[in-house]
């Protein structure tokens, strides 16, 4: 098979089409053979052009994948253009390593070595970008089966990365099958989705055994220009005790709100607690809620746990900070000094603090793990939570930010693999949407429409088996890049001993 139009087109597309099997978009049968075009593309191909066919696959990937960063120009004005070129341009200089190191291991490695190395690769790429202060997985192949419940069973055992890494299994297969005109690389994609399929049939679990907890959901519904204002916090907690008065008291012994409340420190402000703290008595409910807080000259996003007396019980300060936004902005100080001050005033005045441990919030009720918006993305995160102890999951969060956009969709199918991975009950609490329930197996029990205010009920249970992800977390990732490197030190091992004549065709 020979490609009929310019590389630099096929190429985009290749990323366009895996961009759009992602949450959102609605097609997630292209995850397994979106690449393929890529792979013919990198055919033959040079070093350099490698690198730049892969960046131009990135860029078209993430460039429609993250498209909605738009809605943020309410707030950063004309600058979220170059922001967001910038964030693209990052984010597609990992498509393009995979681009340059693909062409060295199909230069050096044999296709039986080569059928593991391409997705092990991809897997290690993932698993680098999603380190550090500045790790995103937005973006993960694996994601793109979130809603295929018999497929993510995997995931208790491999976490998300086990299921990017069949994901391009099957492509690179498929990629084989074409380029060569045989069936048994076809045979082998089968086989991967047919394994998928069958293990996630055999250990589908069933209705898990724990202690259960009522809990209802609050979605409020307010637009971020509102929420944002601090003259007018009593406005909003006349529209919060509205809602919370209309709350079925025998349906719910937790109740959850959204991220950051009130433009106000909550937890330093009595007098603005006091109508929650008051809810909290007078209906005899626990009240889990978002707030920032002030603590000796530093901020923090912290999430909060009130008692049916009325009594602060537990707190959790975020962690993982958002680069790049309101919460955390690297390079302050040099890009104040390029004259970008006033901007940055505006958007981020100031920096917020990470939290230092991922500590469950230890209650009557259990120990209830609360990662916070951004921190559900993050595998290590949750993961993080549940080898602590934590025996539900809840991240509350605030998408107002991104108006109606395919982010609300995207992040809240970040929480069904949050889920399965940790055979934990996933609740989420967003303030204008995506809200919901997810079971242990990844199964959307309910979910809220987007800007619209709601309160959903649901019954979850407390649970305390960890899974082999939980215990082990990311050993794919581990294994990806120990196989690469065994295979380049054996390959090269060859090259060396083989005569001068013999090397050079094996080096080729």
């Amino acid at each position: 098979m020979k490609l009929s139009r310019p590389r630099w087109l096929w190429a985009m597309l290749a990323g366009i089409g895996a961009a759009l099997s992602l949450p959102g978009f609605g097609l997630d049968v292209l995850c397994w053979f979106a690449l393929v075009p890529l792979f013919f593309v990198l055919e033959g191909a040079s070093y350099r052009w490698s690198f730049a066919y892969g960046l131009l696959a990135g860029i078209a990937f993430f460039g429609t994948l993250l498209h909605w960063l738009h809605t943020l120009r309410d707030w950063t004005g004309p600058a979220i253009l170059p922001l967001y070129l910038l964030l693209i341009l990052y984010l597609s200089l990992y498509w393009g390593a995979f681009g340059l190191l693909y062409t060295l291991l199909s230069r050096r490695l044999r296709t039986a070595w080569l059928a593991l190395a391409v997705p092990a690769l991809w897997v290690g790429l993932e698993f680098a970008r999603a380190l550090g202060k500045l790790g995103f997985t937005w973006g993960d192949l694996g994601y793109a089966l979130y809603r295929r419940t018999e497929l993510i069973q995997l995931a208790a055992v491999t976490g998300a990365l086990g299921l990017s890494l069949s994901i391009v299994w099957v492509n690179f297969s498929l990629y084989l099958a074409l380029k060569r005109r045989d069936w048994r690389p076809l045979a082998s994609a089968v086989l991967v989705i047919a394994l998928l399929l069958g293990y996630g049939m055999a250990v589908r679990p069933t209705e898990p055994e724990g202690r259960e907890l009522r809990l209802a959901i609050v979605q409020p519904n307010i637009p971020q220009l509102v929420k944002s204002d601090p003259g007018g916090i009593e406005a909003l907690t006349g529209r919060y005790m509205n809602l919370l008065a209309q709350l079925d008291l025998e349906r719910a012994q937790l109740l959850i709100l959204p991220e950051s409340i009130l433009p106000a420190y909550l937890l330093r402000q009595p007098e603005h607690l006091e109508p929650f703290r008051q809810f909290a008595l007078e209906t005899g409910v626990y009240l889990l809620f978002g707030t920032l807080d002030r603590r000796e000259g530093e901020f923090y996003n912290t999430a909060a746990l009130l008692s049916p007396q009325g009594e602060l019980v537990a707190t959790y300060d975020k962690v993982q900070l958002v680069p790049f936004s309101t919460e955390y902005l690297p390079l302050r100080s040099q890009l104040e000094r390029l004259g970008l001050r006033r901007l940055i005033q505006s958007v981020a005045p100031a920096d917020l603090t990470p939290g230092r441990v991922l500590s469950p919030l230890e209650s009557p009720l259990g120990r209830i793990a609360t990662p916070i918006c951004f921190e559900s993305t993050l595998p290590h995160i949750s993961r993080g939570f549940v080898r602590k102890g934590a025996e539900l999951l809840v991240t509350i969060t605030n998408d107002a930010w991104f108006d109606r956009s395919l982010a609300l969709e995207q992040h809240f199918a970040f929480g069904v693999l949050r889920a399965v991975e940790s055979r934990r009950y996933f609740v989420q609490a967003a303030n204008t949407g995506i809200s919901g329930i997810i079971s242990p197996s990844g199964r959307i029990i309910t979910r809220s429409g987007i800007e619209r205010d709601e309160i959903l009920y649901g019954t979850v249970k407390l649970l305390g088996r960890r899974t082999f992800y939980t215990r082990f977390g990311d050993w794919v990732a581990h294994l990806s890049l120990l196989y690469l490197l065994i295979a380049l030190i054996t390959t090269a091992l060859r090259v060396a001993r083989a005569p001068r004549g013999c090397s050079q065709r094996l080096s080729r």
